[in-house]
């Protein structure tokens, strides 16, 4: 892809629009945005949710949905059961409801898709969307293509504290917590201007050439996203089934964060709004009798809590492993391959355990759960199962298996090889699944410490930036860590310590566990080396590449040849 040319915006104006509660709908004609574009804001978090439709007046996504489904006892051909649905004038959103809520055949509501937009939403929210997702498709909007990041805008403090907290307490934090955002998009002004010059000079781009300076920007941006912060804002396009935003919808409703809850909320009223809005706004929603009436999925956060004082009270969990705790430092990236001694239940229940004490070492970790005793290990077990059928199952990172990879880098490579979602995946954030963020917990996430782009690493002539680079970090770090401190005194216990997860730059240090198996370890290692990567995780995918094809001689043969170079000339400008 190249780098867009920044045009200005026209202003365009919607059709209608109309206020009910803390909501704002309105949409957009066909005349104007190609299909009917249906919007709600929720007017107390800014958040906007939209979704296009096909057909004002039919609920098309259901109608698919359900002619698809009467394939297993309807035999005709497809016209013959479209017909015969027309006929009999059937309502195909009520029969899947019917189908989906009252026989509990749920396979029917994969069969109706449904595509949401969400805009200005911090990107940890993007990060979990895309988590949660095994069955979607998507996109975020990318820091590289997109120079709009300069001027991102933080997430609001007063949505993460407790509505009881005085205005003018509010008021006093939020000014001092959106000095975070205003020092990150300063830094990375900063550095990408002297990131330009030297880039330049050391690969000698021809700026005259529209594509060598479309890579030249795209490999700074790369760079300078580390200074970017995980709450300032993003957006996405989520597509996936009824069935599986269904899911979704009951999983953010349980979510420790409250802002997770009326996003789950939002997303509800958007898929499912009720008849008098849906006249008012002059359009069928595409599949509402799937969406409509999510309840919050709560087992596995109740099961997390249970585990959590059964560890600690009848355990030598925290005696016997260390955590990582104190001021973070510069740290390498590098992958791990968890070794096959360990079990896909011993790496499920190394994941729970993450969740509650993310500093938790990691290789103590293992050896201690594969350690317990019998007995032991049936009690965690009955904890971790407990409530989950084949109506509610287990989340999403109970995808193990044995071939587990741990990408040990920064924020900004896990949201990109976090999409990869035929891979379990699971990183130590409770964001969807988690207890309420302590400040103990969110130490011992800060503590994981930070890093810096391998082009200034791994090339001498970048050594004064990567310097610059590191400095700029360990003080934004320092300022973070005396707000934490000044908040804690203030409140201790009493508040909720989620909106230091907004204030985490992109070079935060966080593992991501990758569970696959030979073809898409295949796969992903090809795709994500290639030269037109950001060099950070191209290299990550190729360590992962040898690690695997070195673990067992049947894998050899996909052992990719040629390791990433950051200092290649041919490299930097290659786009494929």
């Amino acid at each position: 892809m190249n780098q867009p040319h920044q045009k200005a915006r026209t202003e365009i104006h919607p059709e209608q629009e109309f206020i009910i509660g803390s909501y704002r709908w309105f949409t957009y004609s066909a005349e104007v945005t190609g299909l009917r574009l249906v919007c709600l804001e929720d007017l107390t978090t800014g958040t906007i949710t939209t979704t296009a439709v096909v057909n004002p007046t039919r609920r098309t996504a259901a109608h698919k949905a359900w002619a698809g489904a009467r394939q297993s006892r309807a035999a005709g051909m497809p016209w013959e059961i479209l017909h015969e649905m027309g006929e009999k004038g059937v309502d195909p959103d009520q029969k899947l409801e019917e189908m989906f809520r009252g026989y509990g055949h749920a396979s029917v509501g994969d069969m109706a898709r449904l595509t949401v937009d969400l805009g200005k939403v911090p990107m940890h929210l993007c990060l979990a969307l895309f988590n949660e997702g095994s069955l979607n498709s998507g996109q975020e909007k990318s820091t590289r293509y997109q120079s709009e990041f300069g001027k991102a805008v933080l997430h609001p403090m007063r949505l993460y504290v407790p509505e009881s907290l005085p205005q003018e307490h509010v008021e006093h934090l939020e000014r001092e917590y959106q000095s975070f955002g205003t020092e990150s998009l300063e830094l990375f002004a900063k550095h990408k201007a002297a990131l330009l010059h030297a880039f330049e000079r050391y690969y000698q781009a021809d700026t005259t050439k529209p594509d060598q300076k479309s890579a030249l920007t795209s490999r700074v941006l790369d760079c300078v996203r580390y200074f970017l912060l995980l709450g300032q804002w993003s957006g996405v396009s989520f597509e996936t089934s009824a069935r599986d935003w269904s899911r979704i919808i009951a999983e953010l409703k349980a979510s420790p964060l409250s802002y997770y809850q009326r996003v789950a909320a939002q997303i509800e009223k958007l898929l499912a709004p009720t008849k008098e809005e849906e006249e008012a706004l002059g359009y069928k929603a595409e599949a509402p009798g799937l969406i409509r009436h999510t309840a919050p999925l709560l087992t596995t956060n109740r099961n997390l809590h249970a585990l959590k004082q059964f560890l600690e009270d009848q355990t030598d969990l925290l005696q016997s492993v260390s955590i990582h705790s104190g001021f973070p430092k510069r740290v390498v990236q590098r992958v791990s391959l968890i070794e096959p001694l360990y079990t896909e239940g011993d790496r499920l229940v190394a994941a729970y355990t993450l969740l509650l004490w993310p500093g938790l070492e990691r290789k103590q970790l293992l050896n201690w759960i594969h350690a317990q005793d019998s007995e032991t290990k049936k009690a965690i077990s009955t904890m971790i199962f407990a409530g989950h059928t084949n109506y509610c199952e287990l989340p999403g990172f109970g995808r193990t298996t044995r071939m587990t990879l741990v990408m040990e880098s920064f924020l900004g490579e896990l949201r990109d090889l976090n999409r990869h979602r035929a891979w379990g995946r699971f990183f130590p954030l409770p964001l969807v699944f988690g207890e309420r963020l302590s400040r103990e917990t969110i130490e011992q996430i800060i503590a994981r410490g930070f890093g810096v782009p391998l082009y200034l690493t791994d090339i001498p002539a970048f050594a004064d930036y990567k310097t610059a680079f590191e400095q700029d970090l360990v003080s934004y770090y320092t300022k973070l860590q005396e707000f934490l401190g000044k908040v804690s005194a203030m409140y201790r216990d009493t508040i909720d310590y989620a909106f230091v997860l907004n204030l985490l730059p992109l070079a935060h240090q966080l593992d991501l566990w990758m569970h696959g198996d030979p073809k898409q370890a295949a796969y992903f290692t090809a795709q994500r080396s290639r030269p037109g990567g950001h060099i950070n995780y191209r290299t990550l995918a190729y360590e992962a590449n040898q690690l695997l094809a070195m673990s067992d001689s049947y894998l050899s043969g996909m052992r990719l040849p040629r390791k990433p170079d950051p200092s290649s000339r041919e490299e930097f400008f290659d786009r494929s």
